[in-house]
C-alpha cells in the first residue's frame, strides 16, 4: 500500500467544503455507512461485503445505501478518501515538525504505525480492498491509485507525505548514501504494509514495537557506509 498513503487521496475528488452540498443528516448517514462497510470489509473480505449486507448492518434499506452512494464502487472511493484523511493530523506533523531528513523519515515510520494502531479496523478494510478489489476494467486498487497520482500529482501537505521526498531530500543534505530511491521508497512501503499482513493473523499484534524495528532497519538501510 502502505496503509497511510497520498495516493488514496486522489482515488475521488472532494468538494471544497468535504460535504458536496449535503445536509448535516446526510452527511451523517453517509458517515454511518462509511463505518459499517468499513467493519464489514474487515470482517468478510471486499468481495462478500455486498451493498446488502452494508445495509443490513447499518438497519437500513439497502435502497437508503443507493439514496447516498451510486454504487459499490463509489462507497469504496468514499471509504478509501475518508479513511486517508482521517490519517493527515496522524502524519503531516510529525513529519514537519523534525529539521532533518532522517528525522522526517523516523517521523514518518511512526505516525504510520500509530495510525494503522489506533485504527486497526479501517487497516484491516483497506488491506482486504488492496487484495480483493478489481476496478469496473479490472484492475487493481494499486493500479487505479497509480493513475490517479500521475493524473493529479500531491500538492502542499499531501506531497510532504511522500516518502520519495524525504528520501531524496536527505541524498541532497548527505545525511543518506546514495541509492535507488524508488527501490527504496517500495521496501519502505512493503515494510509498513507488514504490520497490518501482521494484524490479519493476529490482532493484537505489537505494531509499535514493530514500527521502532522498522525504524532501525532504516536508519542502518539509509546510512553512508552500511552495507
Amino acid at each position: 500500500m502502505p496503509f497511510v498513503d497520498r495516493a488514496v487521496y486522489h482515488l475521488t475528488v472532494r468538494s471544497k467544503d468535504g460535504s458536496g452540498g449535503r445536509t448535516f443528516t446526510e452527511q451523517a448517514r453517509r458517515v454511518q455507512l462509511v463505518g459499517c462497510a468499513i467493519e464489514l470489509i474487515a470482517e468478510v473480505g471486499f468481495g462478500l461485503a455486498s451493498l446488502s449486507k452494508i445495509a443490513e448492518r447499518a438497519g437500513v434499506a439497502k435502497s437508503v445505501v443507493l439514496y447516498h452512494f451510486a454504487g459499490k464502487e463509489e462507497l469504496l472511493n468514499t471509504l478509501v478518501m475518508e479513511t486517508f484523511l482521517a490519517s493527515v493530523p496522524y502524519m503531516v506533523p510529525p513529519v514537519r515538525a523534525e529539521e532533518t531528513a532522517r528525522g522526517k523519515l523516523a517521523a514518518y515510520i511512526r505516525a504510520n504505525g500509530r495510525f494503522i494502531d489506533e485504527n486497526r479496523t479501517a487497516a484491516l478494510a483497506m488491506y482486504e480492498m488492496f487484495i480483493g478489489y478489481r476496478s469496473p476494467e479490472g484492475k487493481r486498487l494499486d493500479q487505479v491509485m497509480a493513475e490517479s497520482v500521475a493524473a493529479n500529482p500531491p500538492q502542499g501537505e499531501l506531497a510532504e507525505l511522500d516518502p520519495g521526498a524525504i528520501f531524496e531530500l536527505g541524498r541532497r543534505t548527505g545525511e543518506f548514501r546514495e541509492f535507488p530511491v524508488l527501490a527504496m521508497v517500495m521496501a519502505l512501503r512493503q515494510a509498513i504494509d507488514g504490520a497490518v499482513m501482521f494484524l490479519v493473523r493476529d490482532k493484537e499484534f505489537d505494531v509499535i514495537g514493530y514500527c521502532e524495528e522498522v525504524v532501525t532497519i532504516f536508519e542502518k538501510a539509509t546510512k553512508e557506509g552500511e552495507p
